[in-house]
């Protein structure tokens, strides 16, 4: 990379510019981690795995210090929890504070009142992370400036964010700056506008990206290697245009495809906007870009299974009964053979299979949940998305909504961007006739559902569906926006869902619902399922993480407590929504087994999750796993045996 100075970039004078390190109130010093950029309030700030924090002070913007570090093989992004804003340099407000105006306060440009804040060591740990929301200024909130050398790069950051401030800030001034930059340091001050410019600024931008290939070029052409110029917008782009090419010649819907593969290397989308802010100024105008797309389809749904493909037929028949008119699914390690069977329902268009290894740490769900609402351009096309796991079921009142198209055109009289939707817990049933019952729909197994509080607060989560086009990234529970856009989330009732009541020990989180409506949509949580597959289940990993070995080590009192409490729940209300589709399950079923492709990959896994279930039936009694468990709880084993035996058979 070139390390000449931009020649349309008025030069900063030497003297015009300071440089310092950032000394806090607890013999410490502002750093960042080099893995991740988080920033820390660490002793020793040049230890392996940080690089010291470098603020600027230029004369020509006053009030204001710009954040970054120093040069390196990859300059990170630099991030704190509360803040609005990532980046590869942070525009940060700096207030005189000190009885004698010996320190600053750093405030968050975006959010007047709330400032970055420091902790102290305790238990001989050297480094604390920074948080960005404290609401007063003592001493933990005030940092002394230690001054230093600026080296070159350093000096091209500050002349590259001296020129661009320069300029108005508009949307034409911005594309003008990108145009005639012939510098190093394009994507720090790009980075520094993202606190302080107008988002209808950011809007303008992103939607002249996308139309103009020369423009993202010439920013590629000055950017280190990045997801959002090599893949975001190019594919979002070329999508773009083939579906107007479709919607020219023909009136069936543009196809999705069939098969894509996210690589390793996308990991970091886990977390790219997991917390509601943009990591840095190109993500912002990818997703500027992406809110202007305009769907013409209705209802998707977005999954990541591991391991659950006994169950995957079903969950798509049942929901193509409802009107969902396709299904991303997220998938990686399986070792149930599942991978035939996503296979073929891709050959036959039926979902969208999207290949997720991911690097280690990361959790794949977090994963599929960035790529799928910031990368990936198929899901756009549809007006909305449920985000669900493969044990949830949508739940309608099939009287007042024939199909999840009915309730949407309801709740489509209020302006709306994601629905929360309360779960219902289904109890488990025991199998008599041991691993064969698997082989029946499990919505046709399991209808009792499980009241209210019988197993503590957890009927007060919700899942959601949401807008594709205006979500930045989702949670298990719930969908996650940037706070300077507009974004509706309400209850399936209508109401705003506002979140003020959470169950005691819990914060502000909206996950959780102040209330239940479960008279128009719910969801169906087959979460126990039979005391079999409870076993299996905790065996297996999670969607949130990648372990790809069985685990005997979860058979705890927590376990056994949380399915036994499920099974002393005295409510005998039975799904009986649920129950109203049982013939339409079947008939899908039917139709979908006509492929003998489909029949013989589900029969495979069948025969494999056999096997598996027998080893793990075998390590537990070996190393006599549940010999920890308390006496109170040990009534949940009496059936297991039982419901061990056997084979699932294969799909007649």
């Amino acid at each position: 990379m070139s390390h000449n100075r931009d020649p349309h970039t008025p030069a900063v004078p030497n003297n015009a510019v300071s440089f310092f390190h950032i000394e806090t109130a607890h013999e410490a010093h502002l750093a960042v981690k080099l893995d991740n950029g988080q920033l820390y309030n660490a002793r020793y700030p040049n230890n392996s795995g940080f690089t010291p924090l470098i603020a600027m002070k230029i004369e020509a913007i006053p009030g204001y210090l710009f954040l970054t570090t120093g040069p390196g093989q990859k300059q990170p992004q630099i991030w704190l929890e509360h803040f609005t804003a990532r980046g590869t340099a942070l525009s940060i407000v700096s207030r005189v504070s000190g009885d004698q105006g010996q320190f600053v306060a750093l405030e968050d440009p975006a959010r007047p009142g709330k400032y970055m804040t420091t902790r102290p060591f305790h238990d001989g740990k050297t480094e604390n992370p920074v948080v960005g929301d404290c609401h007063h200024v003592m001493r933990w909130e005030e940092y002394s400036l230690i001054p230093i050398q600026g080296t070159d790069h350093l000096h091209h950051i500050a002349q590259a964010i001296t020129g661009l401030f320069r300029r108005s800030l508009t949307a034409t001034a911005c594309v003008s700056f990108i145009e005639e930059y012939q510098g190093d340091a394009l994507l720090p001050a790009l980075d520094s506008l993202l606190p302080i410019i107008r988002w209808n600024v950011i809007e303008r931008v992103g939607e002249r990206l996308l139309h103009d290939r020369a423009l993202r070029q010439k920013l590629a052409s000055h950017m280190p290697p990045n997801i959002w110029l090599e893949k975001a917008f190019p594919q979002l782009a070329t999508w773009e245009q083939k579906r107007w090419a479709h919607a020219g010649r023909s009136i069936s819907p543009f196809p999705t495809p069939q098969k894509i593969h996210s690589p390793e290397e996308d990991s970091f989308l886990a977390d790219s906007g997991a917390d509601g802010s943009f990591a840095g100024l190109l993500h912002a105008l990818t997703h500027a870009a992406r809110r202007t797309i305009e769907p013409q389809r209705r209802v998707c749904m977005l999954t990541t299974m591991r391991n659950e493909g006994l169950y995957l037929l079903e969950w798509i028949a049942y929901h193509r009964t409802l009107g969902v008119e396709h299904f991303f699914i997220y998938s990686n390690d399986n070792t149930d053979k599942s991978e035939a069977l996503l296979a073929e329902l891709a050959e036959e268009g039926l979902i969208t299979w999207i290949d997720n290894p991911t690097a280690a740490g990361t959790s794949p769900q977090f994963k599929a949940y960035g790529h799928a609402l910031n990368v990936l351009p198929d899901i756009l096309n549809f007006q909305w998305c449920f985000i669900m796991d493969g044990d949830e079921f949508i739940t309608l009142d099939p009287k007042a909504y024939p199909s999840l198209h009915d309730y949407l055109d309801w709740i489509d009289h209020w302006q709306t961007d994601a629905l929360a939707i309360n779960w219902r817990f289904i109890g488990s049933r025991k199998n008599d006739n041991g691993l064969a019952d698997l082989a029946k729909p499990l919505t046709q197994r399991n209808f009792r559902i499980i009241g209210n509080g019988a197993i503590g607060e957890g009927w007060r989560l919700v899942k959601s569906a949401c807008r594709p086009n205006r979500t930045l990234h989702s949670r298990p529970h719930h969908p996650v926006w940037n706070p300077v856009t507009p974004y509706m989330f309400r209850l399936t009732n209508g109401d705003r869902h506002e979140y003020q009541h959470p169950p005691a020990g819990f914060p502000h989180d909206p996950a959780f619902a102040d209330e239940g409506h479960f008279d128009r949509i719910s969801i169906s949580h087959y979460y126990f399922k039979s005391i079999a597959e409870w076993t299996w289940k905790h065996a297996r990993n999670s969607g949130a993480d990648a372990k790809k070995d069985l685990d005997t080590s979860r058979y705890t009192n927590q376990w056994a407590n949380a399915f036994g409490l499920q099974a002393k729940d005295p409510q005998h209300e039975r799904n009986v929504w649920m129950m109203d589709r049982q013939e339409a399950l079947r008939q899908e079923l039917d139709q979908l087994r006509t492929n003998p492709t489909i029949c013989a990959a589900e029969s495979a896994i069948r025969a494999s999750l056999s096997d598996q279930i027998h080893d793990l039936w075998a390590q537990i009694h070996a190393h006599k796993v549940f010999s920890n468990i308390d006496a109170e709880w040990r009534f949940i084993l009496q059936d297991l045996e039982l419901e061990m035996k056997d084979r699932i058979p294969p799909v007649a």
